[in-house]
């Protein structure tokens, strides 16, 4: 491989987005460089007053079927790809008559954008580049002599290169570019297939090709510990038109791994909530990636008081989300007490300023997520990936009485939003909800990620409840999971909760049930768990 400067003679350019064209296309012709361009890139670059050839002139074919040839050819090809360094191919480029080209700068099709906008089949057809990522497969192969920029934002960089080094660059900055392109042209093939894949085959998977198709959003500060690094990437093929890496930051430091965790966590318990209860006022308070506090209620302010004295202690530095804007009470209430995240569709002007006495504190602005997103989650395991689509089961669920004892009316009233508040608690997880005098429904306590359900019950779950005492036997237990013994119940008669709300399906549900029959409880199932790792 042979490191050496490249000049630059000779450029082919066939562009989509013509944004910073002119000020490159000027600067080659400066140097002398001869402008090889195609159809509307073509006409531009006349249009700029500057000299140059026809893609036909060295194809020696016009083009052809509405565009769709121009650029695909034996001499164009052979332009990029004969190597500058081989003695064969250098004999066989005389005998051709084959004149290097030094340069592509190239971007292609805008498939994503008609895509995005659900175009009709022709349209997206039309919209397949082909010859862009042959020319960029070709040049960016032989990045030992050739440059390609396959991107508008490498623009800067070449032309500063470009001038520094009297019109030629250098091989380690080639080498980077023809990575970049690599990449670009990957990204493409597989936005294509997704899409062509999730219209047409009926056979596919959601989900089978989405982790190709991502790009680096930010690198963070340290990852989980200090110690390990960690970067945040985006999908650019989501179904999603609400997502949190899209949020706008109006403010606060840096946002760390952690931080986005618990950020993910706290939108999401919001975003299923306000789908259950789309006219009422949802706030939910997230701490290492469990709601410690979750409220609905009329008014914004009255979620976010009820939210944090769900559990004051753990809500100290914890993530919160709003499902509509915050205003100057809830802002002058936040900066008296530590927050890392807040989480809304808006913030006023007035709020934004008591905020900024605390430039530390991350604001979000994120709207609410919307239904049915076809999201996938995806965790690393060693060697490879474990991949599945998002619990999302907002409806209601399908509630079905088991026991002699009905469950009341009020108690009724409460089955959504606990089953919502638990099933994102980390397993085993127990919810004990609660509707305050006020008419407020809140997490009044919750056990999460202990090896057995017993302790998520007894030790964390009881004890929230306890701290503030509150009437035991005016709240609804929901589990994540079926009872597997009749020991539970005992619990719940001794603690005296009288209403419970669970999948069901273990093989001694009859044992479970007929422990509810004996001690008064009321028992409903849900048919569905809903387990959180």
């Amino acid at each position: 491989m042979h490191t050496h400067m490249q000049p630059i003679k000779r450029a082919l350019i066939s562009v989509t987005d013509k944004s910073q064209l002119g000020e490159l296309v000027q600067m080659l012709h400066s140097h002398k460089v001869e402008l090889i361009s195609t159809g509307g890139t073509k006409k531009f670059i006349e249009d700029l007053g500057l000299p140059v050839t026809g893609i036909e002139k060295v194809t020696g074919n016009p083009e052809a079927f509405g565009g769709r040839m121009k650029s695909i050819s034996f001499p164009v090809s052979s332009a990029l790809l004969f190597r500058r360094h081989h003695e064969q191919d250098l004999v066989e480029a005389r005998e051709l008559n084959i004149e290097s080209i030094d340069l592509v700068v190239c971007n292609l099709y805008p498939f994503d954008q008609y895509a995005g906008k659900n175009a009709e089949e022709d349209v997206l057809i039309e919209n397949i580049d082909i010859g862009g990522p042959l020319m960029l497969r070709a040049s960016a192969k032989n990045y030992e002599s050739v440059t390609v920029l396959s991107g508008i934002q490498d623009y800067e960089k070449f032309m500063s290169a470009f001038k520094e080094n009297k019109g030629a660059i250098d091989f380690k900055m080639r080498r980077d570019l023809a990575i970049k392109t690599f990449t670009r042209v990957a990204e493409y093939d597989c936005l294509i297939a997704q899409e062509l894949n999730e219209r047409f085959n009926e056979d596919f998977s959601q989900g089978d090709l989405p982790f190709l198709s991502v790009a680096p959003k930010e690198s963070l500060r340290y990852g989980e510990n200090p110690h390990q690094w960690a970067k945040v990437f985006k999908f650019k093929n989501t179904d999603a038109k609400t997502t949190l890496v899209d949020s706008e930051v109006l403010q606060g430091k840096e946002l760390s791994y952690n931080n986005w965790m618990d950020a993910d966590a706290a939108w999401r318990v919001m975003s299923d909530t306000a789908s259950m209860f789309p006219s009422k006022k949802i706030v939910s308070i997230i701490k290492h990636a469990n709601p410690c506090g979750l409220a609905v209620s009329e008014k914004l302010f009255a979620s976010l008081q009820e939210a944090w004295n769900g559990d004051s202690v753990s809500s100290f530095g914890g993530i919160i989300a709003f499902s509509d804007t915050v205003e100057k009470d809830i802002a002058e209430f936040l900066n008296e007490r530590f927050i890392e995240v807040v989480i809304a569709p808006s913030f006023t002007e007035e709020a934004l300023k008591v905020f900024a006495k605390k430039k530390n504190v991350r604001l979000l602005k994120t709207p609410v997520r919307e239904k049915n997103q076809n999201e996938f989650i995806i965790k690393s395991i060693s060697g490879g990936l474990l991949m599945q689509n998002e619990d999302e089961c907002r409806e209601k669920e399908d509630l079905k009485c088991v026991t002699k004892t009905p469950m009341t009316k009020e108690a009724l009233e409460l089955a959504d939003f606990g089953i919502i508040a638990c099933k994102h608690l980390k397993s085993n997880g127990i919810a004990l909800v609660y509707k305050t005098p006020e008419g407020r429904l809140t997490l009044a306590g919750a056990g999460m990620g202990q090896p057995n359900r017993l302790d998520s019950l007894r030790l964390l779950a009881k004890v929230r409840a306890d701290q503030k005492n509150l009437p035991l036997e005016e709240m609804v237990l929901i589990s994540d999971a079926f009872f597997p013994f009749a020991d539970s119940v005992e619990v719940c008669n001794e603690v005296g909760i009288k209403s419970i709300i669970q999948p069901g399906g273990s093989i001694r549900d009859d044992e479970v049930i007929e422990a509810c029959n004996k001690y008064g409880i009321a028992m409903m199932t849900t048919g569905k768990r809903h387990f959180r790792h």
